[in-house]
């Protein structure tokens, strides 16, 4: 797994009571309302994610804060990361022409009464896959905290000049694409002329995927065994072929009821193949790894 931590590329606050100012050379960036109705705070944040090589798969992405200026009062407040709908500019950016954000936060923390000043972090991990997938236009984010009362936060800017300061997002991330798909449950059949036997939903391969299907007992029964087909067909009257050796599953509760098992062979489709006495219940997870 790698690890990347990347600076803002924009970085601003803007002011309620100062709707018309710009911001975007201050040292600070400011979240929350400071001494009375009308004195609101937000800030603004974009980071660009080419340093990500293709067809990665992230696995976690934070942002890292740090917080000079502490003023919550009891009870604490909810610091919220808001993703941001529209384009803005770091030096044009004001109150009245703010982008617009999602009503929903992306990712929250929460800020003691007396906290002390240092560095916070949000996860904006589905964020973040969204950004770098594409199915999230990357606008930024918004930080937004209380808006009632005199909560003020204070976080240090890129315009500050101790760098250990900055925001920073950092991403692990694994090179590959992981795709998941829904749990399987499948039934043994134990009814004449039915074999007890049973097949998990073919799944697509490609000539750089392998797939793995992660394989549980959840049962009492000792004699449940699983095997890894493949097949030039997703139709499951076609021919499909061995892919290994048949593999005991212990019954539930017991070590080895959990198995995973992985493709080898190259072909068009895989599945996993089940057999036990009947009646038995198996757990299939299957993954797809894209490299």
């Amino acid at each position: 797994m790698a690890v990347l931590s990347i600076l803002p590329f924009q970085d601003s606050y803007i002011s309620e009571w100062y709707a018309h100012s710009n911001f975007g050379s201050s040292i600070a960036l400011f979240v929350s309302q400071y001494i009375q109705s009308g004195d609101d705070y937000r800030s603004l944040l974009q980071f660009n994610l080419n340093q990500i090589p293709p067809a990665s798969t992230i696995e976690k992405a934070v942002l890292e804060l740090t917080v000079y200026r502490n003023e919550v009062s009891n009870p604490p407040i909810t610091l919220g990361a808001f993703r941001l709908l529209n384009c803005w500019s770091q030096y044009s950016v004001t109150w009245n022409n703010q982008p617009k954000s999602e009503d929903s936060p992306d990712g929250v923390l929460t800020i003691n009464t007396g906290s002390p000043e240092g560095k916070v972090f949000v996860d904006v991990t589905s964020l973040v896959r969204g950004w770098y997938n594409g199915s999230i236009p990357n606008h930024g984010l918004l930080l937004k905290g209380n808006e009632q009362s005199n909560n003020l936060l204070a976080f240090r800017s890129t315009n500050f000049c101790d760098s250990n300061n900055w925001p920073l997002l950092h991403i692990d991330y694994v090179n590959g694409i992981l795709n998941t798909f829904e749990m399987e449950t499948l039934v043994i059949p134990k009814c004449p002329p039915y074999a007890p036997i049973e097949a998990s939903a073919p799944v697509a391969l490609a000539p750089r995927n392998k797939v793995t299907f992660l394989v549980r007992n959840s049962s009492d029964s000792h004699c449940v065994k699983a095997l890894v087909q493949v097949s030039y067909s997703n139709d499951y009257d076609a021919v499909f072929f061995n892919d290994g050796l048949w593999v005991e599953l212990k019954p539930q509760g017991y070590p080895g009821e959990a198995i995973a098992l992985s493709t080898v062979a190259a072909a068009e489709y895989a599945r996993v193949l089940v057999r036990g006495q009947g009646k038995e219940i198996i757990e299939v997870w299957t993954r797809s790894y894209e490299y």
